[in-house]
């Protein structure tokens, strides 16, 4: 299911390939489990404090690079 992902945003230009690698894990998670929470989709705590990490400090100042990659 990954491959998608990795399609779709491997594109993203966030500064730092593992930002682009942890936005392609938190998306393939969330698209297997669509109604989970965050911390039901990630499945353990380092997984959840990173995917909100990633939220907190990469998502809202890139949310337009993400866009772009994806259209």
């Amino acid at each position: 299911m990954a491959n998608w992902a990795g399609d779709e945003f491997g594109r993203a230009e966030l500064g730092d390939g593992r930002l682009t690698l942890r936005l392609i894990k938190l998306a393939t998670r969330f698209a297997e489990q669509p109604t989970a929470s965050i911390p039901g989709a990630c499945g353990d705590w380092a997984e959840t404090v990173a995917a909100y990490r990633f939220f907190d400090r990469v998502l809202s100042a890139t949310l337009h690079e993400i866009a772009e990659a994806v259209w």
